[in-house]
């Protein structure tokens, strides 16, 4: 019951992923706050990583079916805040709200993961989590698109809400209470506070000199993440942390090719929102059915160094079939069809690599390396949020700007789709230094 209860979780969580791409350009047509995509986004990542890093001391110290309740009532108020805006202003309040409890809930809930389920169960578990995005997939566009459509975008935001406190206290109920006698970790408060900051200033919209407030704002995050995560996470270290390296570039490069397909689709091309929901809901559709299948079939030692590196290059092509959709794309037709190329192969990259590097950052090495299963589960998160963070912070700061360089939507896409391609480089050799084989030439 905890294993269904926790993929339950991930279900509404892709729900509400897919809720947030779709309402976005319809919040910012209704309240006239394109402008303030980098914002939002922004606000919502600083908000976040105030209680992200937390995750482990609250792991530590509470247990985890009364902090998910806690956390999920925080959520419904956050969401009914946004139902209720009239400003943008107010609607990326709400999101702050929502954004102090998923930070804290991302955390709890793997934490729920690895310490709730025996191995094989876990294994299985992540499988599933991949597989149910098959369906919030599917189901997610098609409730955001069809709330919005019928209702308005302010019903899509809270409808949903019942079923979700419903399957959050489900897993207070089967939660097993904690067993091992691991000290308790420290709270890094002053860490967060300069993580929130650097999410905040790199996205202050300062025209022409947006880039200065990159470069300050990144590497005030890089610099908490260095202290936050496990050492050597961030230079490609070997064992575990090279895999936390890759973890971190992968989701960086993938969510910022992907979260801001709705943006591109909607300003850049002017899809609708049927339209464009075919579009969003592809890469997360194709990652989800090839991520079931590879989780439920781990690759070998040295299998994983092809599946993961296959998987890269699959990312890599996929961000050139987007570059080329915004260079050469002349009808909406021939951008619908593109896009949704282009997504589709990011799902199939990320597919092949997430649930084996997932499960490389879960498996503890013989000999120990000094890691706890609560502070892998918070480092975990942390590196996955910080890479999206640092990406799609930008892109969507850039889509909605051009930083006073460049006037309209179609140009700026295909500015950041070309910005994203060194990246991809870098992404591949991170997940080649993750690689069994590799680690264990060094």
């Amino acid at each position: 019951m905890l294993a269904v209860s926790l993929l339950a979780v991930e279900l509404l969580a892709g729900m509400q992923s897919f809720l947030s791409q779709t309402v976005m350009p319809l919040v910012a047509a209704e309240l006239d706050g394109a402008h303030l995509y980098g914002v939002l986004n922004a606000s919502s990542q600083a908000a976040m990583f105030l209680t992200m890093p937390l995750g482990g001391w609250l792991l530590s110290r509470f247990r985890i079916g009364p902090l998910m309740l806690a956390l999920t009532l925080v959520t419904v108020v956050g969401a009914v805040v946004c139902a209720l805006a009239l400003s943008m202003q107010a609607f990326i309040s709400g999101t702050v709200i929502r954004a102090l409890a998923a930070g804290g809930l991302a955390t709890v809930s793997m934490g729920a993961v690895a310490r709730g389920l025996p191995p094989r169960h876990r294994q299985l578990v992540l499988a599933g989590m991949s597989g149910v995005w098959v369906v919030s997939s599917l189901v997610g566009p098609a409730y955001a698109a069809s709330i919005s459509s019928a209702f308005g975008w302010r019903w899509a935001m809270v409808a949903f809400l019942p079923v979700l406190l419903l399957v959050r206290m489900m897993i207070a109920y089967y939660m097993p209470p904690r067993s091992d006698d691991e000290a308790p970790e420290k709270a890094p408060w002053a860490w967060a506070i300069v993580l929130a900051t650097g999410a905040l200033v790199l996205s202050v919209p300062a025209g022409v000199w947006s880039g200065l407030g990159i470069a300050a704002g990144g590497l005030l995050m890089l610099w908490a993440a260095r202290a936050l995560l496990p050492a050597g996470s961030l230079r490609g270290a070997t064992g575990r942390p090279a895999a936390l390296s890759a973890l971190f570039v992968t989701t960086g490069v993938y969510f910022g090719a992907a979260l801001v397909l709705s943006v591109v689709a909607h300003d850049a091309f002017g899809l609708e929102a049927h339209r464009y929901g075919f579009i969003i809901a592809a890469p997360a559709f194709v990652w989800a059915i090839l991520g079931l299948w590879c989780g439920a079939h781990p690759a070998t030692r040295d299998g994983f160094r092809r599946r993961v590196l296959t998987g890269g290059a699959a990312v890599a092509i996929a961000i050139a079939i987007l570059l080329g959709t915004t260079l050469l794309a002349s009808t909406q037709g021939h951008a619908w069809v593109g896009l949704l190329a282009g997504a589709g192969v990011l799902g199939l990259g990320m597919g092949m690599i997430y649930p084996d590097l997932l499960g490389r950052c879960f498996t503890p090495p013989q000999p120990g390396d000094g890691i706890s299963q609560d502070r892998m589960a918070a480092a975990v998160i942390l590196a996955e949020a910080i890479g999206t963070a640092l990406v799609t912070t930008v892109a969507y700061s850039w889509l909605g700007t051009g930083f006073g360089l460049v006037d309209t939507s179609l140009p700026r896409s295909q500015i950041l789709y070309a910005g994203l391609l060194p990246l991809a480089v870098l992404m591949i050799h991170r997940l080649a230094a993750a690689s069994p084989r590799t680690m264990a030439s060094r």
